[in-house]
């Protein structure tokens, strides 16, 4: 018997997956580690769909320009932890 499929396709996230909750928690805890503002919940979720430095910019605007590049490094290790 011959394959059947040349590809199969999931959507994942938001339908296998909701990461709403971890994106929000590694937003925060990025910020945590950088003794930045942390922002509450809402904030953090409401940058969902955004690039990840657009989104930490909404997130986090007091921060200095120069956090922005450490706050995705710290953001991607709690991600992916």
């Amino acid at each position: 018997m011959g394959k059947r499929y040349d590809l199969i396709v999931f959507d994942w996230d938001g339908t296998v997956m909701d990461s709403t909750a971890i994106i929000a928690s590694s937003i925060q805890a990025a910020c945590r580690d950088l003794d930045l503002t942390v922002p509450d919940d809402e904030a953090a979720r409401h940058v969902i769909g955004l690039g990840l430095v657009q989104a930490l910019r909404h997130a986090v605007p007091d921060a200095p320009e120069a956090m922005y590049e450490p706050l995705v490094a710290r953001y991607r290790y709690h991600f992916l932890s």
